[in-house]
């Protein structure tokens, strides 16, 4: 190896060592030892000739020994003379070595292919002779290295690669300690927990800033204890804005020699938005499952009924021509409880979605304005109906009967949530849904539809309420009034006609019922205006938004939306901390998108507080979105070109366009 000191035969040592007595075995050892030597050996004399190699140096220079004797570097080796002739030449002209240094080249043995060697290099001295400087040769040690050089790079390789899939992973991967702190963090998991940097993410400690229960994270090492791998175990952690998910760990445990916990090194994967599919899967499920029992109680339920109706039809004509009225009330009850009965199993198939229905085309704008009619006979007078027809919004296919249903039951169950009077607002307009809606909607089919929308001004519904909204025989009126089935037959028939149904609602503001229903027929387009025309995407831009809601889930959604058009976003919670976050930032901000209905100070609180702090100064925009139509604030800020509404639930394309419409506004 480099470094080792050369042995080499009696007649080539100095002559110091040559004249002491030697012995014909040592000889012998001495050129065994030269010969098998798994190091490449070699003498050059002053000519830089070859004198003497082994059969190993031989064999990496890709050439016989015979072809090395009285041969010079240069013949041997020309692709790397020019690095070692000066080399050799200086030790012969100083005397001084050069050891352990490393060489890269071509040789004959793989011409085209660089190869890595480790070499020293010593003056000798031969035939009783001395050099100029008492170098009467060079001596050379020479190890192949060329393996290991390729297994180093192949290391960095794998190492670069490494750091690169760590990188640029979609999951969150991180190490932290036993104590609580995260060690190391890529990119996907500092965008997973809402900061804008690794360090910010480093500072947290996981028990108070990252997991939504303190203990939850000593539970999740408790099970960790005996174990070498975590596997799909899940938490709940925080993002910065306070907006929990769902997240699913998995990786190892790091262990010391002694076998206690010192670490982990995990994936976390957020999986709240599949979580909240997985719920929807399971309400759809449970509602068909619902539905097919409901379908067949039904049926059977249909053919008792018409067993009834059709005996009490016979005894009718069997009675005398003058009865007793005992028996004609009685029969007349009779009929008429089976005739009820056929309503209720009407309304059954409706949810079931076995009730066949007469689809055709039909002008939604048109249809619900000539339903106004019907609806101001059954509203009392106590209850104003605005109605917001767009002309354009589109033709659908349709059952006019079912449909009619819908609206009556939506109608009779707003009636019922405003027994003082109220406001019961319609609107029809054409929409888009796409996959950006899917966190709010979760069994969007992108694509154009007509969207009827049935907003009151009553009670509202608390979460509870709205989980269990579109059960069958699921009521919160007094026993006696109404089936329960009126939500679920609006549910059932709207499903039949390909669409679907968004509830908004809350507590003592009111409730909005969103029915899209898939558009039919749209204004065609010329082919040449198809073919040059771009794909249409969703609008965006590069304003500052503040964003105030009070609802966790609806804030986290918006924002992310925003970002991903471009917007820079910052958010709130209520009026208070909006209004602290409008001061904090008056100037760079374009628009305030907030809530009406909110904790600590209302929508129109902030809207009043903003525009009393901004003097004559150029206004702020502010759009409000609220889950009912608020006629009368909408009235008091007709004069306010700054300011537009948005009805929740809203899509992802009405809510861009809406912030557009505005922003472009003079």
């Amino acid at each position: 190896m480099a470094g080792t000191p050369l042995l080499l035969p009696s007649r080539l040592l100095p002559h110091s060592h040559r004249d002491m007595p030697t012995s014909r075995t040592g000889d012998l050892r001495l050129d065994a030892f030269f010969t098998t030597a798994p190091a490449g050996l070699a003498i050059l004399d002053r000519e830089l000739r070859y004198v003497q190699l082994n059969e190993t140096l031989a064999i990496m220079n890709g050439r016989p020994v015979a072809d090395h004797v009285g041969k010079s570097v240069r013949e041997v080796l020309p692709a790397i003379a020019a690095t070692l002739e000066p080399l050799l030449q200086r030790i012969l002209d100083t005397g001084e070595p050069v050891l352990n240094i490393e060489l890269s080249g071509e040789t004959p043995a793989q011409p085209g292919v660089t190869r890595y060697w480790r070499a020293s290099y010593f003056p000798l001295a031969a035939g009783g002779r001395r050099g100029k400087n008492g170098a009467g040769g060079i001596g050379a040690i020479v190890v192949e290295d060329t393996p290991r050089r390729h297994a180093e790079r192949a290391l960095r390789r794998s190492g670069a690669d490494y750091r690169a899939i760590v990188e640029q992973a979609t999951h969150g991967i991180y190490r932290s300690s036993l104590e609580g702190r995260f060690l190391k963090v890529n990119p996907a998991l500092v965008t997973m927990l809402g900061y804008d940097s690794e360090a910010q993410v480093l500072a947290l400690e996981l028990d108070r800033d990252v997991y939504v229960e303190p203990g939850a994270r000593a539970r999740v090492i408790e099970q960790a204890a005996g174990l070498d791998r975590i596997t799909g175990t899940e938490v709940q952690w925080k993002r910065r804005d306070g907006h929990r998910i769902i997240v699913r760990l998995s990786g190892r445990v790091v262990k010391s020699e002694k076998g206690d916990v010192k670490g982990f090194e995990m994936i976390a994967e957020d999986v709240t938005e599949q979580r909240t599919l997985e719920r929807a899967l399971q309400q759809a499920q449970k509602m068909e499952t619902i539905g097919r029992l409901t379908s067949g109680i039904a049926h059977d339920f249909n053919n008792l009924l018409t067993v009834i109706l059709a005996q009490s039809n016979l005894i009718s004509k069997a009675l005398p021509a003058e009865p007793s009225p005992e028996l004609r009330r009685d029969l007349a009850e009779l009929t008429d409880a089976a005739r009820r009965g056929a309503e209720l199993v009407h309304r059954l198939l409706g949810f079931s979605r076995h009730e066949i229905l007469d689809l055709r085309p039909l002008s939604a704008p048109e249809w619900v304005r000539e339903e106004l009619h019907t609806l101001r006979r059954l509203l009392p007078a106590t209850i104003e109906i605005q109605c917001d027809a767009e002309p354009e919004a589109g033709v659908i296919e349709a059952d006019a009967g079912a449909l009619e249903q819908i609206l009556l039951n939506l109608a009779t169950n707003a009636r019922d949530a405003m027994p003082r009077g109220g406001t019961l607002h319609l609107d029809v307009r054409r929409t888009r849904l796409d996959a950006e809606d899917r966190p709010l909607h979760a069994w969007v089919e992108p694509g154009s539809y007509v969207c009827i929308a049935v907003s009151d001004t009553g009670a509202g519904m608390d979460p509870t309420t709205q989980a269990r909204v579109f059960e069958p025989f699921f009521t919160t009126k007094p026993a006696g009034v109404g089936t329960g089935l009126g939500m679920a037959m609006v549910y059932g028939l709207v499903k039949q006609h390909k669409g679907f149904v968004h509830l908004y609602s809350e507590v003592g503001q009111g409730t909005t019922v969103k029915l899209y229903l898939p558009l039919a027929l749209e204004q065609p387009v010329p082919a040449d205006a198809r073919a040059a025309g771009p794909v249409e995407t969703l609008p965006g831009g590069t304003e500052a938004i503040l964003l105030v809601e009070d609802d966790l889930h609806l804030r986290t959604v918006a924002q992310r939306l925003f970002e991903k058009v471009g917007y820079r976003v910052c958010s709130a919670a209520d009026g208070a901390e909006g209004l602290a976050s409008y001061r904090a930032r008056a100037r760079e901000l374009d628009l305030v998108i907030t809530d009406l209905v909110m904790p600590k100070a209302s929508g129109h609180t902030l809207y009043e507080a903003i525009r009393a702090e901004q003097g004559s100064g150029k206004p702020v925009k502010v759009l409000f979105t609220s889950g009912y139509p608020a006629p009368d604030l909408r009235e008091s800020l007709a004069g306010d070109p700054n300011v537009a509404f948005v009805t929740k639930p809203w899509t992802a394309r009405e809510l861009l366009r809406q912030i557009r419409s505005l922003l472009e506004k003079p």
